[in-house]
C-alpha cells in the first residue's frame, strides 16, 4: 500500500515494525535510529484503544527524528496525530511523498524556475504516481516547453534530483553521452527539451518528460496544437545573439558577449529556466546577420582557448561546442583546429574523455576531407592515448589499481 510508493527511491531503507496489543513504544522506538519514522494507523496493525496506556511516550516524544502519520482506515488513535505531518490514504498520497523526499539528500542537478502553463493531471499520474514516460509534442510556439518547465517546478518535491537537459541543434550523440555522464543512481526526473532525433532513454524508477517536434519513441503523450500567444519582440542586438546560441538552453554571459551589451535584458524574447547558473531558454527568435554566427565562434573559442583560467567559463558554453565548430569548420578552418585542441584538453581534464574523444574524432573526419594530413596525425596521436584499437576507452592503471575513465 504505502510502501510500494516508497520503495522507488534507493536511497531510503524502509524497515516494517508492526504492533497489536504491546504499547507502541515497544515498536517504534526501534525504529529511532532511523532518519524519520512514519507511524501507519491501519485497523489490522493497531492497539485496541486509543488510550495514553498504549500511545504516551509516542504522543509526549519531543526528539530529533521527523515522525509522520499516515491513516489508513483505523478508528482509534489519539486526536493529537491529527495536529503533526498527518496524511489520509491514499488522498494524501502525494503529500506524503514530498515529505519523505524531502528527508533525502538533494542533488539539485537544475534548479528549474517556475512558469506559468496550465499542466494535464496525466503528467502527475505518469511521471509522479509512477517511473514512466512522457512526451509533450507539437509545431513551434505553441508552449511545449512552457508546460514542461512550470510542471517540474511545481513536481520538484517529489524528485531528489532533476536534471533538464536542452536538446536543440545538438546531436544525438552528445546529449546521450550527457544523460550517461549525468544521471543520478536515484530517482530522477529527467527533462529533455526539444529533442529532434530518437535516444536510448532511462528507465524506472526515473521518470522522463521529453518536448519535441515529434513522437519518437514510446510512452504516453499530448500533442500541443494551438499557437502560444507572445507580442512581437522588439529586435536587438542581445536578440539576435540569443537567436544564434543553442535556443532551448542558453547561458545569458554568453548573449551578451556576442552583443558587445554586458548589462543587456532578455525581456519577454526569453525565459528564465535555471536562476542559480542564469541560463535561459528562447522565446522568441529573429534572423540572424552573416556576422553574428562568427562573433558566436569567437567567444567559444575565446573560453576554450583560456579554459584553464576560464574554467567555469567553458561548462557555460558546453551546449555551444557542435553549433560553433559548424561554422568553424565551415569558414575558420585554423582556428577550429585550436578550438578542437582546447576542447579534448579541457574534457579530458574534467575526466569526460568520451566527449574527449568525440571532438577528436570530428577533428580527424574534418582533416581527411581537407587532405589535411598533419591535422590528421595530430588527432590520432592524440586519440592514441585514450581509445584502443577498436575505437574503445582505454583502462590506465596506476600503482597497482585499476582506474575506470567512466
Amino acid at each position: 500500500m504505502v510502501r510500494p510508493r516508497l520503495e522507488r527511491f534507493s536511497e531510503l531503507r524502509l524497515n516494517s515494525l508492526t504492533t497489536h496489543s504491546a504499547p507502541v513504544s515497544e515498536t517504534w522506538e526501534e525504529g529511532l535510529d532511523a532518519t524519520a519514522v512514519l507511524v501507519l494507523l491501519h485497523p489490522d496493525a493497531m492497539p485496541p484503544q486509543a488510550s495514553r496506556q498504549y500511545w504516551g511516550d509516542l504522543i509526549d516524544y519531543t526528539g530529533p527524528r521527523p515522525i509522520a502519520y499516515v491513516h489508513c482506515g483505523a478508528r482509534a488513535y489519539p486526536a493529537v496525530f491529527e495536529r503533526r505531518h498527518f496524511f489520509r490514504w491514499p488522498a494524501d498520497q502525494r503529500a506524503l511523498e514530498r515529505w519523505a523526499v524531502a528527508l533525502l539528500p538533494r542533488t539539485p542537478l537544475s534548479n528549474v524556475a517556475p512558469a506559468q502553463a496550465e499542466v494535464p493531471e496525466e503528467l502527475w499520474s505518469v511521471l509522479v504516481d509512477g517511473a514512466g514516460t512522457y512526451w509533450i509534442t507539437g509545431k513551434r510556439a505553441t508552449g511545449k516547453s512552457r508546460m514542461a518547465q512550470a510542471f517540474t517546478h511545481a513536481a520538484r518535491g517529489h524528485f531528489p534530483s532533476i536534471l533538464w537537459i536542452g536538446c536543440g541543434r545538438r546531436s544525438a550523440a552528445s546529449i546521450q553521452r550527457e544523460i550517461d555522464r549525468r544521471m543520478p543512481t536515484g530517482r530522477c526526473l529527467l527533462v529533455l527539451d526539444d529533442l529532434r532525433e530518437p535516444l536510448a532513454l532511462p528507465g524506472a524508477p526515473h521518470s522522463v518528460l521529453i518536448t519535441g517536434p515529434e513522437l519518437l519513441g514510446e510512452g504516453e503523450w499530448l500533442d500541443l496544437e494551438d499557437p502560444f500567444r507572445l507580442p512581437p519582440a522588439p529586435y536587438s542586438p542581445l536578440l539576435e545573439a540569443m537567436s544564434v546560441c543553442e535556443a532551448s538552453d542558453f547561458p545569458l554571459s554568453l548573449a551578451r558577449e556576442i552583443a558587445g551589451e554586458p548589462a543587456a535584458l532578455p525581456g519577454e524574447a526569453a525565459e528564465l529556466l535555471d536562476p542559480t547558473r542564469d541560463r535561459y531558454r528562447l522565446v522568441q527568435s529573429v534572423s540572424v546577420s552573416p556576422e553574428v554566427p562568427g562573433r558566436h565562434f569567437d567567444a567559444v573559442l575565446g573560453r576554450f582557448r583560456h579554459w584553464r583560467a576560464r574554467f567555469a567559463a567553458c561548462a557555460e558554453v558546453d551546449y555551444e561546442l557542435e553549433a560553433a565548430l559548424d561554422y568553424g569548420f565551415a569558414s575558420a578552418w585554423e582556428e577550429s583546429v585550436d578550438l578542437c585542441r582546447a576542447a579534448f584538453d579541457y574534457y579530458s581534464e574534467s575526466n569526460r574523455r568520451r566527449d574527449a574523444v568525440a571532438v577528436m574524432q570530428r577533428l580527424e573526419a574534418e582533416a581527411e576531407g581537407r587532405g589535411d594530413r598533419a591535422t590528421v596525425d595530430f588527432a590520432r596521436n592524440r586519440l592514441a592515448w585514450v581509445v584502443d584499437g577498436d575505437g574503445e576507452l582505454k583502462s590506465f592503471v596506476s600503482e597497482g589499481d585499476q582506474l575506470t575513465l567512466f
